[in-house]
């Protein structure tokens, strides 16, 4: 036995000698590399013409690139080349197996990004997404409360919101795990110090905002019962929270989260939002409720949050009567709804009037329930074809039965309606599943 002990010593002593001498080696190898010796000024304008994957690739080189990555991320001075948003499908079955993240550009399921790291575990549920933090929320099941958070899944960078986030207790409707909180948007990073986080319930009655940095708890929003209006959208814009609503002049709220303390702010109703041309049409078959002309609506921010865009995306669709469930919301269609068409329009902050766009201009627009982008098409590295004038890309999710999938991925041209629709069964990944546009960045 001591005979054995010695000569594992001798063996541990042999393995950390050869350790030794090759990382002496390594080092010696990148003193002698003339990559190394790059000064670290034409390095960083190597790193703003790289795509995203080659960017963080740099950090792997060297220690001497890896300082310079380091450097760059800390100061946030230099980015990569602006590129299409990732789509991030997340799985509807229970139990909710690990998300999928693609890209349209390539074509591809992206691998630089670890998707175990972005949704770990399946009670975890992404309400939306901003400058490439996701935020998420973690329900727990005992007094059904959420606990709200942002991830960068690049950097696998955490923030806790305040305190656990309560499902209200005069909702219209019954408590439900894991599914009161729908879309959630935040006004910047939540690492800085004055970002505000917001939260609207799927009761549509009540809104939850916090101040990340500063606040203890969450201040509460709610509709009020006696102009029986519900709360539908909302999104961050120049400081203030645009609230659309089902109010009989289809007009939208406007709060200013700045004004309030511990009390919610009182509205400002802003004119009527642009309506519905044509109207609807629906007619019964067989049991079939044909639907022609309905319309999905997304608020959203422009290009560098400079224009607030309102976002009309026409579709005919066919469901049986009894698949209706709260606020007239379709449980299961019967087949995949169909988009037809798509308007824009522009909020004109001077007159608070909806001003429609016939033309997209320098824009390409990607619409998703959680987080809609709008990006600069001469900034974006990609090909002619994927931002063409009038491109718009929709991320949509609709309940159907089995053989269809329930996430359509798609872009339409605003020019002539025409519409191209991506494959997902090319991609590999799972069907039954929820998507989302993001995008990643290392801040």
């Amino acid at each position: 036995m001591p005979d054995m002990e010695e000569e594992e010593h001798d063996e541990g002593i042999v393995e950390r000698e050869n350790k030794g001498k090759q990382n002496m080696l390594i080092e010696k190898d990148e003193e002698h590399s003339k990559w190394t010796h790059i000064p670290s000024d034409i390095l960083e304008m190597i790193m703003k013409r790289l795509k995203l994957i080659d960017f963080f690739g740099t950090s792997a080189v060297c220690s001497s690139w890896k300082a310079t990555f380091t450097k760059a991320i800390a100061n946030k001075h230099i980015k990569p080349l602006p590129e299409l948003p990732l789509v991030i499908l997340q799985s509807t079955k229970i139990p909710t197996s690990a998300s999928s993240v693609l890209s349209i550009k390539s074509e591809e399921v992206c691998s630089f990004i670890n998707k175990n790291t972005m949704l770990p575990e399946s009670h975890h549920i992404c309400h939306g997404t901003v400058e490439g933090w996701m935020i998420l929320s973690i329900s727990l099941f005992v007094d059904i409360t959420n606990i709200i958070f942002f991830l960068n899944p690049v950097t696998g960078d955490v923030v806790i919101a305040p305190s656990p986030l309560k499902f209200p207790s005069n909702s219209p409707i019954p408590r439900r795990s894991n599914l009161n909180m729908g879309r959630m948007v935040a006004s910047s990073s939540p690492k800085c110090e004055d970002c505000v986080v917001v939260g609207l319930f799927i009761d549509y009655v009540h809104i939850a905002y916090c101040r990340v940095n500063h606040d203890k708890s969450w201040t509460m929003i709610e509709a009020k019962k006696e102009d029986a209006w519900n709360f539908l959208d909302m999104e961050i814009f120049n400081g203030k929270l645009y609230v659309r609503t089902n109010m009989a002049s289809s007009s939208m709220l406007v709060y200013d989260l700045q004004d309030s303390t511990n009390n919610p702010p009182k509205p400002i109703v802003l004119g009527e939002i642009p309506p519905i041309r044509p109207l609807p049409e629906s007619r019964t078959h067989e049991n079939q409720i044909h639907v022609k002309g309905n319309v999905i609506r997304f608020l959203t921010t422009g290009y560098a949050a400079e224009e607030l865009l309102l976002i009309y995306l026409f579709n005919n669709y066919v469901f049986e009567n009894d698949n209706v469930a709260y606020m007239n919301v379709v449980k299961q269609y019967a087949s995949p709804p169909q988009v037809t068409k798509c308007e824009v329009f522009k909020l004109d902050t001077r007159s608070n009037k909806w001003v429609k766009l016939d033309h997209l201009g320098d824009r390409v627009i990607f619409l998703g329930y959680d987080k809609s982008y709008v990006m600069s098409r001469t900034l974006l590295n990609c090909s002619e074809e994927l931002i063409a004038e009038n491109s718009v890309y929709f991320a949509l999710y609709f309940p159907c039965p089995e053989p269809w999938s329930k996430a359509q991925l798609g872009r339409l041209c605003l020019t002539d309606n025409k519409i191209k629709y991506f494959s997902l069964e090319e991609f590999g990944v799972e069907l039954y599943a929820y998507p989302s546009w993001f995008l990643p960045s290392a801040w």
